[in-house]
């Protein structure tokens, strides 16, 4: 539990990673090999993927653990991605030491329907992940082709989550809004996790200018759509960070939006820890939102910090 506001509060991180080894896939064909002191090198880039105090770059689960014992974390949700590599084996032994803290997701590649399930029926059959991840610039796919469909259609022949990072980039592949909502309209029935907001742009200076937050709206109006969808606010003091700083008023402003749009109660708390943590550290992830939050009512910070994330992640799926 974490103290908020004079009361405990159920407080689950909605949105972490960890690795034994990172040896991944980013940007489709381009590999994400680890170097040391925090850097990997993507193609022929070597960049700061991580602070540098992760000498040889691995992201154990006893660094989340001693942040949950600093912080309060009640549960986690580890979070799989192609860029840091698939880590059933390790994931699960983790999940059955704690089978009630921590839960995952599977990674597929959407382009190659053989294998893609392959991985479902592994990942959401054998194992029983929460849902299937997807990169959008990574592994690209045509989300409204045809031929496509069954990515949908195996998720929900299993009842689990579809779950969308859209892209934090101005790629041809990032942020395809459109798309995911002609998915959320042909598939009403389809549960959704869209983390980082979306990330909507929000890396852009002019998309805070004057609070308009046009692209953030859209991907909350695919509410309109599809009532079975939820967000995590996990990266964002990392998209920021070139313009803002701690305690983060423009991420404030970004939950402020979701409030004012009708969406605060699909929202969660997340991180995006380990890499967050070049912007800021663990602590002030989470005290630019607890402490900076006044606009949200009791009911609203309890929920956003855990009771959703419980019920989503935690709960079983069909009953969200």
């Amino acid at each position: 539990m974490i103290h908020v506001r004079g009361k405990d509060m159920l407080f689950i991180e909605a949105h972490g990673h960890v690795w034994e080894k990172l040896d991944g896939r980013r940007f489709d064909t381009m590999t994400n090999k680890a170097l040391s002191w925090g850097q990997t090198k993507i193609g022929d880039e070597v960049i700061q993927f991580l602070p540098p105090e992760f000498a040889d770059c691995s992201c154990q689960i006893e660094v989340l653990q001693r942040y949950e014992e600093l912080l309060g974390f009640d549960k986690a949700v580890l979070l799989q991605t192609p860029c840091y590599g698939e880590q059933y084996e390790y994931i699960n032994e983790i999940i059955s030491k704690n089978p009630d803290k921590y839960v995952t997701v599977g990674i597929p590649n959407p382009q190659d329907k053989k294998s893609y399930l392959e991985t479902a029926g592994l990942c959401l059959g054998e194992y029983g992940y929460k849902g299937l991840k997807f990169e959008a610039p990574d592994i690209p796919f045509d989300m409204t082709a045809p031929e496509n469909s069954f990515v949908f259609e195996e998720i929900l022949k299993y009842d689990r989550y579809f779950v969308i990072d859209m892209g934090w980039g101005k790629g041809v592949y990032d942020y395809p809004i459109d798309q995911m909502l002609e998915v959320a309209r042909r598939y009403p029935e389809l549960k959704i996790i869209i983390p980082h907001l979306g990330v909507s742009r929000l890396w852009d200076p002019e998309e805070h200018r004057d609070r308009n937050y046009n692209c953030l709206k859209k991907t909350l109006s695919i509410l309109e759509y599809n009532e079975n969808v939820w967000f995590d606010l996990s990266g964002i003091p990392m998209m920021v960070s070139g313009f803002d700083e701690y305690p983060y008023p423009s991420m404030q402003n970004v939950v402020r939006t979701v409030k004012e749009q009708g969406a605060i109660g699909r929202l969660m708390w997340g991180s995006d820890a380990p890499t967050v943590l070049r912007a800021c550290t663990y602590e002030q992830h989470v005290t630019c939102f607890t402490r900076h939050s006044d606009f949200l009512t009791d009911e609203e910070m309890e929920d956003v910090l855990g009771r959703t994330a419980d019920k989503v992640w935690f709960g079983k799926v069909g009953s969200c």
